[in-house]
């Protein structure tokens, strides 16, 4: 797929919200994060380094930074949404998501402009949800910072993911969002 084809699959609201900008389309490595509002991956130090990307977007990134993709933000209520679509083949794809969430990485910090928080990250597969899917849970330890839920799937020549963050991020929503996006992009992209 193309990266236009899949800005076309994208939802164009949640909840009834209109996304805070146009929709993001080119090669995967060239587009936002995706994080739905946290600060730039520049100006965060994560250790281990090694949980970054892993933590943010629930697959290898890496595996995927050439392949066409799209990527809409929005803001509904006090909550950061966003949605990716990234064009991928079988092998691809599995290469991507069968990285799961490294053990070292289920406890893990950010240092951002000389604050240091810490958080646990947990995840497990689900069904119901393309031909692959996992739900990604980072919730932070102690203080009143943002719960983040992502859940990322495989379908037929597409990778997606859907991010949710802040105080009212939850599994339902994450998980409700995720079957609403998938729907999509099957519809849209066949």
């Amino acid at each position: 797929f193309s990266a236009a084809k899949l800005r076309d699959a994208l939802l164009t609201r949640v909840n009834g919200v209109a996304a805070v900008a146009p929709a993001a389309a080119g090669d995967y490595a060239s587009l936002p994060d995706g994080s739905a509002g946290k600060p730039s991956a520049a100006a965060v130090i994560v250790t281990p380094s090694a949980c970054g990307g892993a933590t943010m977007t629930g697959f290898n990134p890496a595996a995927l930074a050439g392949s066409p993709a799209a990527a809409a933000t929005f803001r509904v209520g006090k909550n950061g949404v966003s949605e990716m679509l990234v064009a991928s083949s079988v092998r691809l794809a599995s290469t991507a998501l069968a990285g799961q969430l490294p053990a070292r990485c289920a406890h893990y910090k950010e240092t951002v402009e000389g604050k240091t928080f810490r958080y646990t990250a947990e995840e497990s597969t689900i069904t119901g949800i393309g031909t692959l899917a996992r739900v990604l849970n980072v919730r932070p330890s102690g203080g009143a910072v943002d719960n983040l839920w992502s859940l990322v799937y495989q379908g037929a020549g597409f990778v997606g993911s859907v991010t949710v963050v802040g105080p009212n991020a939850s599994e339902a929503a994450v998980r409700e969002l995720g079957e609403q996006a998938y729907a999509f992009a099957v519809k849209s992209l066949s």
